[in-house]
């Protein structure tokens, strides 16, 4: 599908749900109202269309600059080389919602992206960017327009995101009904600092690798999240994820992913049994003398308390958003920013 934009006429293509069901909520339908009346610049010319497998590329570039720009407009140092190559959990995103992905195209090139997931009854902002050259046109405005209808289509009744501390792409999720709820950090921990965690979460060395089934792992997720998310916990196992589990009472009681270095997905039934599947998981990770990296949600307070007093860095935060909150926040430790 290919919808031009031409000026002044934006508000007038927002699409429509096209998979049937009601009209969405009116407090839905007056919060896209106002984003389009705060963001009404003209749109210059270009399309929108759905990204297709071999477009994931160009998208991923426009989505390195982007971030490296934000980086560079705050003083710090670009990150990523522009030919990086596209993660993993985007291409899983592509797989699992095509038609949640959108990009604005203009003589013939990729000038921005927007990701939207959903997973059950949520659905998340996975990722928006707009080449740095091509910001201030509108195309921001357009996608997100196509990421909300998705949402709509798909009957979602919540709206999440994890955002960058772009204050206009705050205000956008704001004036979309997202209003911020706590910050995101990311922590890196050396062997040290692992250690005194494992210390702290009192394991057992018979306990850093325990077999951890994925019919349990959907279970304990659809109750801490609110939706099993099979396809996510497949691909994060087929993307060289290891899962590590804590039992309790022949049950379990978390579990932790890692892949690499990175630490998440993590859910547990309780916080000192979260803190347990992570710090075993962490050791298991630093077992060579690496770091270990993980993005801890400040609803995780205890988990990042603890984090930090064993010695682990504190990055950059970012920045959850939510239309209203839902599941149990504290005992989620999140993959990552792109599938959350």
């Amino acid at each position: 599908m290919s919808i031009p934009l031409v000026p002044g006429t934006a508000s007038a293509l927002r699409p429509q749900p096209t998979c049937g069901g009601p009209p969405p909520p009116a407090r839905e339908r007056s919060a896209a109202a106002g984003e389009r009346a705060l963001y009404d610049a003209p749109v210059s010319e270009a399309h929108i269309r759905k990204v297709r497998p071999d477009d994931l590329e160009e998208v991923w570039r426009v989505h390195v600059a982007a971030s490296n720009d934000l980086l560079v407009r705050r003083g710090r140092p670009a990150t990523r080389p522009a030919d990086a190559p596209v993660a993993s959990d985007a291409r899983a995103g592509l797989a699992s919602d095509p038609d949640g992905y959108f990009c604005a195209v203009d003589e013939g090139q990729i000038r921005g992206m927007v990701s939207a997931l959903v997973r059950g009854r949520v659905w998340y902002l996975s990722m928006f960017f707009v080449l740095p050259g091509d910001q201030g046109r509108g195309l921001g405005r357009a996608l997100l327009e196509w990421a909300l209808a998705y949402g709509e289509a798909r009957r979602a009744e919540i709206r999440c995101t994890w955002a960058t501390l772009d204050p206009r792409a705050q205000a956008r999720y704001v004036m979309a009904g997202m209003a911020p709820r706590w910050p995101i950090y990311r922590l890196d921990g050396d062997a040290a600092a692992v250690t005194r965690l494992k210390a702290r979460a009192g394991l057992d060395p018979r306990d850093q690798e325990l077999p951890c089934d994925p019919g349990a792992a959907e279970k304990l997720t659809a109750e801490v999240f609110g939706h099993g998310r099979a396809d996510d916990l497949a691909h994060w196992r087929g993307d060289g994820g290891v899962a590590v589990a804590m039992e309790r009472g022949g049950e379990l009681a978390a579990f932790a992913y890692r892949r690499g270095e990175r630490i998440g997905p993590a859910a547990g039934r309780d916080e000192t049994a979260l803190l347990q599947a992570i710090a075993a998981a962490a050791a298991a990770g630093a077992g060579s003398g690496r770091s270990v990296t993980m993005r801890v949600p400040g609803a995780c307070a205890s988990l990042l308390e603890a984090l930090v007093s064993c010695g682990f860095r504190i990055g950059d935060p970012t920045l959850f958003m939510a239309s209203r909150l839902f599941g149990r926040p504290e005992l989620y430790l999140p993959s990552g920013p792109i599938l959350y």
